[in-house]
């Protein structure tokens, strides 16, 4: 892997299939945030300073150790870290809405990187 980042930024990677879902799931404004976001992180990589750590294990059963987050308005994308060919990498998790109003069954970014990460 070539690393072609500025310093400051980390280097990412998307699985195409889990962002098209995650395209699709989110509203028309939603998808356009998480295209735009996308496209700066594989062109700059992700700046370290948008980067907030995941609750190891969050307040619903979420378990996202390894974890980080970048806020994107009321939405997020959430990576884990990963190390490739001897150096740390952040691999695409999930696109989401990051909290819906009470009583809301859909699933928040969190759930939705809990179950991938999963399996």
């Amino acid at each position: 892997m070539t690393d072609k980042r500025r310093p400051g930024y980390a280097p990412v990677l998307f699985d195409d299939v889990a962002f098209g879902e995650d395209s699709r799931r989110a509203s028309a404004g939603g998808a356009e945030i998480a295209k735009s976001a996308r496209t700066r992180y594989e062109r700059d990589g992700v700046p370290v300073g948008d980067l907030f750590s995941c609750q190891a294990e969050g307040p619903e059963g979420t378990r996202l150790e390894n974890c980080v987050k970048v806020y994107l308005k009321r939405f997020g994308m959430v990576f884990r870290i990963e190390r490739r060919e001897g150096r740390a990498v952040l691999v695409y998790a999930a696109f989401g809405v990051r909290h819906h109003p009470r009583g809301s069954n859909a699933r928040t970014v969190y759930e939705i990187a809990d179950g991938r990460l999963r399996g």
